[in-house]
């Protein structure tokens, strides 16, 4: 009984205090208070005589004095009054997530001696501006060096005012256990003065600017350490091997060295640190496989290696099936490292996991049935893998799952009904496999939270009741390629809805009108249907709205005014008719991406569209007329492509560009555009495609195109240009594309040929093409027509395996530059329909990539060189109306060519015969007429040659336009070019990516 007695008086103590806290202290709080903003009236209880009930305040119980003060997250506003600093027997400050400004620096009196404990972090205001986030709040670090008591000190996100050496205040804190200086702007090395800090055990020093090597010196800090956070200093290095190598460091609990320089492979030594519950090295450049020894760690709880995939680093191997014996583990962060293999069915063991996280690595195989005996998942994250076969069918097991990612696999079969029993999940994205079957959205019923739904782009077709309505309210569904008939009418009811994806569907209806009124949609994506009708004049979508995607449809009418503020606008691939509004600048004051391409579109390109803030316009493909707009590009300083290809613009390119100096790609062919080319297009320095062809431009060809040197695609074909083709263009080292064709240049081709590195080069990475210009969330990619194999090809994409020079169909003499030979990158060289004379140079063996060879229509002589029969890759020949003579070659290539690729040379034997005849008459090659080739054909194989429709921008879905040929080879080779030579394949216009 007399215990309880002691206890409940011991209680009473705690909740009334027997002693009113001092007179002078009680008005030093007061000056506090009236020298801030409490906006949020959370110090209205700061009234009355005694402070130690004040909310924030605490007293010693014996004494009464103000030893607590715990003011965090109470929004206060202004300067911190010098009162605070008088409260002498003070242990305990904090002040953190507040918006403070003004200087924070205790006076050298050493009033604060009893403080032990100080935290600043977040503390001050943070003024936002498109400078960056500056904080007006700022600590005196020397006036800390009075704090002789201190062992907690949080300075996170804080400025500092210091006049020496910050290691130099902190180290002298020599009672300090626990120090965070995050985001403080510190650079340099990590002071030696922090050996003297003999107490420490938390350390954190992330988010700043540390560079140079971790000292070796630092090992023995380590030693007593139990935390150790310096991620996020980008510069800062070493291998890792310095972490469980001692046993100064076997007390460590938790390491974070995430997004710094560490490097090396992962030790096995670091499992021998018993006591480690946490470690993470996402974004470092550490490599090799994970140690089996991983099965030592009883006590590892976060294991964090995710963003390691770096340049040519990468963590490699599987996951090793020791996992299964980390027992205690909880989170497995994994993305993005270059994990491949199979995912070890061991995993199932560690019951105590809650995240798995394993996306975009090359994961392969099924996904082993064991995940179902992780009753604690809270989330699986394996998109972006090589998963293959169904998913596993018990997930009903899984009843704490929240997010279920199995997006971007190979995975097959049917959706499982088991998951309607995952009564918690919030997010189910499982869109870019290959699922199939009918499946109803009334499946998902009671998924009462379930927030977000990827189903596209699958072999599903789903099926939705028109009175149907969801016991959930999603803020994101994905239905793309669903089978879908119609806009689903349960929409109206989704409130929160602010991502809307229905494209790729069979959708034939009129857009309803409650669409654009859904409040919290921020991005709708309607593209690659047959949505007819027109739209509101002015689309008045929320305030926030972003994306909008409605290419390729057959909407018409006229060209309604976009949201105000959206980012991306693509309304290309429809029927719009009439002008582009004058005033619809003032709409795209946001905008970053603008696509209106095939379409009706006609009349003037008004001035007002180019903005400040847009980065890709693309207008291509209209019939827009008048002259381009001297103003046109002034206002946009973000401009990166502009396409105005093929419309009907006429008049002279404007005499000056402004704001081009960003410009990736200027494409104005296909319009009838005349003059010279202004020499103010030389500013755009970071051109990478100029296409200017099929226009009326003359004059000579500038040299000042020299000065863009990268330039990679350069066309200039079918307008009137003369004279001679300056060395400059001839020394571009990044170009790959140079198409002259079709004009009047005359006199030799340069020499100079080996400067044009790009060509030289046969060592490039086959799978990479020309940088694509992503925006918001579109891409655009360039597509370049170009004469290929005796078509013209438009490509979807440009490869930087793609390198080929015309120049066919000028009056260009003199003999073919022996330094030809040195392009052996080179893929394609036609110089048909010129004046060219002499022999046919050896040296052209040595192109050993080339594909593609047209000399026809010259006056070349000699024999057919025997080094052609290396060109193992050689398709297409044609030598025809020349003055060859000789024997043919029969060796490698040429066993595949026929007659078409020799005629009109009357002094060569040994041609072989074939039925096919490309002229009128044979009497030379000035009365040859070229063939119109169309629909369906056959080349000299005898195989079917068909044209291959696709779309024109590439976006999230990987749309993409081509107009080309498809041919299919005999011959399976393992180049990428084929891939766009053969697979570039339509689906109702709309390809999956």
């Amino acid at each position: 009984m007399e215990a309880m007695f002691a206890i409940i008086t011991i209680l009473c103590c705690f909740t009334s205090p027997a002693i009113a806290c001092p007179f002078p202290e009680r008005n030093l709080l007061l000056d506090f208070k009236a020298a801030v903003v409490d906006e949020y009236n959370t110090l209205t209880s700061w009234h009355g005589f005694n402070c130690c009930t004040w909310r924030g305040v605490s007293c010693n119980l014996r004494t009464g004095h103000v030893s607590r003060l715990d003011l965090s997250g109470f929004n206060l506003e202004g300067n911190i009054s010098s009162s605070l600093f008088q409260l002498a027997r003070l242990e305990h400050l904090d002040l953190s997530d507040n918006l403070f400004k003004g200087k924070f620096s205790p006076p050298h009196n050493r009033k604060l001696e009893s403080l032990t404990f100080l935290d600043l972090s977040f503390a001050g205001y943070v003024n936002e501006s498109f400078l960056g986030d500056v904080s007006e709040f700022y600590v005196s670090l020397e006036s800390l060096s009075n704090l002789v008591s201190l062992e907690y000190l949080s300075l996170a996100e804080v400025n500092i005012s210091v006049n020496k050496e910050w290691g130099e205040v902190v180290g002298s804190l020599s009672n300090l256990q626990q120090l965070s200086m995050s985001d403080c702007g510190l650079g340099g090395q990590i002071p030696n003065s922090l050996l003297n800090l003999t107490s420490l055990l938390h350390l954190d020093l992330s988010e700043n600017y540390l560079s140079a090597h971790i000292p070796a010196w630092f090992d023995n800090v380590t030693g007593r350490l139990v935390s150790l956070d310096l991620s996020e200093n980008y510069d800062l290095g070493r291998d890792l091997s310095f972490i469980g190598q001692r046993k100064s460091s076997l007390s460590l609990t938790s390491i974070d060295l995430s997004g710094t320089a560490i490097k090396g492979r992962i030790p096995s030594a670091i499992w021998n640190i018993s006591c480690l519950e946490h470690l993470r090295l996402s974004d470092t450049r550490i490599e090799g496989e994970i140690p089996a020894s991983i099965a030592k760690s009883l006590s590892l709880r976060s294991l964090d290696l995710s963003d390691t995939r770096i340049e040519d680093t990468r963590i490699e191997g599987q996951i090793p099936s020791a996992i299964g014996n980390a027992l205690s583990l909880e989170s497995l962060y994994l993305s993005y490292t270059g994990i491949e293999g199979e995912i070890p069915s061991a995993i199932g063991n560690v019951s105590s996991l809650k995240s798995v996280y394993l996306s975009d690595n090359r994961s392969e195989g099924e996904i082993p049935l064991s995940i179902v005996n992780l009753s604690k998942l809270v989330s699986l994250e394996l998109s972006y893998n090589k998963l293959t076969g169904a998913i596993p069918p018990s997930l009903d097991s899984l009843s704490s799952l929240v997010s279920l990612h199995l997006n971007a696999n190979e995975l097959n079969g049917t959706i499982p009904s088991t998951i309607s029993d995952l009564v918690n999940l919030r997010s189910l994205l499982l869109q870019s496999n290959s699922l199939s079957g009918l499946i109803s959205l009334s499946v998902f019923d009671n998924l009462t939270s379930l927030d977000s739904l990827y189903l596209s782009y699958n072999q599903l077709t789903v099926n939705i009741d028109s009175t149907w309505i969801p016991q959930f309210n999603l803020s994101a569904l994905a239905l793309g390629s669903c089978n879908l008939d119609r806009i689903p009418s349960f929409l109206v009811t989704q409130y929160d809805l602010e991502y809307l994806d229905l494209s790729a569907n069979s959708i034939q209806t009129n857009i309803p009108s409650w669409i654009w009124n859904l409040p919290s949609l921020y991005s709708l994506n309607l593209s690659c249907n047959q949505l007819t009708g027109s739209l509101p004049s002015r689309l008045t979508l929320p305030m926030y709205f972003d994306y909008l995607y409605l290419h390729n449809n057959s909407l018409e009418g006229s060209l309604p005014l976009p949201p105000a503020g959206a980012y991306l606008l693509d309304l290309s691939m429809n029927q719009f008719n009439g002008s582009i509004p004058s005033h619809i600048g003032a709409y795209l004051e946001n905008a970053r991406f603008l696509s209106l391409s095939r379409n009706n579109l006609s009349g003037a390109i008004p001035d007002s569209i180019c903005t400040p803030y847009l980065q890709v316009l693309d207008l291509s493909k209209n019939t827009l007329s008048s002259v381009i707009h001297p103003h046109l590009t002034r206002n946009c300083s973000s401009l990166s492509v502009l396409d105005l290809a093929e419309n009907h613009l006429e008049g002279k390119l404007p005499a000056e560009w402004g704001n081009i100096t960003n410009m990736h790609t200027l494409k104005l062919n296909g319009n009838h555009l005349r003059g010279v080319i202004p020499s103010s297009i030389s500013e755009a320095r970071s051109l990478q495609v100029l296409d200017l062809g099929n226009n009326d431009l003359e004059g000579t060809l500038p040299h000042w195109i020299g000065k863009l040197s990268q330039l990679h695609v350069l066309v200039l074909r079918s307008n009137h240009f003369h004279g001679s083709i300056p060395r400059q263009v001839i020394g571009l080292p990044n170009l790959q594309i140079l198409d002259l064709s079709g004009n009047h240049l005359s006199g030799a081709i340069p020499s100079n040929l080996t400067n044009l590195l790009a060509m030289v080069n046969a060592s490039q990475n086959n799978s990479n093409h020309l940088e694509e210009y992503s925006s918001s969330g579109a891409t655009y990619t360039n597509q370049i027509k170009i004469s290929w194999k005796g078509w013209d090809v438009e490509f979807v994409k440009v490869l930087f395996i793609l390198k080929c020079i015309d120049l066919s169909n000028n009056s260009l003499s003199g003999s073919i530059p022996f330094k030809m030979g040195s392009l052996q990158g080179f893929i394609a060289l036609n110089l048909s329909r010129n004046h060219l004379s002499g022999r046919i140079p050896k040296t052209l063996g040595h192109m050993e990539q080339l594909e593609s060879l047209d000399l026809s229509l010259n006056r070349l002589n000699g024999n057919i060189p025997l080094e052609l029969e290396f060109l193992s890759y050689l398709e297409f020949l044609n030598l025809s109306y020349n003055m060859l003579d000789g024997k043919v070659p029969h060796g490698g290539q040429f066993l595949t060519f026929g007659e078409s690729s020799y005629l009109g040379n009357l002094k060569l034997s040994g041609i072989p015969f074939t039925n096919i005849s490309v002229c009128n008459n044979s009497s030379g090659y000035g009365n040859c007429t070229s063939i119109e080739r169309i629909g369906e054909a056959k080349n000299s194989d005898g195989e079917m040659i068909g044209w291959a429709v696709g779309l024109g921008l590439s976006y999230g879905l990987g749309f993409s336009v081509v107009i080309g040929v498809l041919t299919l080879n005999k011959r399976v080779r393992k180049r990428a070019f084929d891939f766009y030579d053969v697979v570039i394949l339509a689906i109702d216009g709309c390809i999956r990516g």
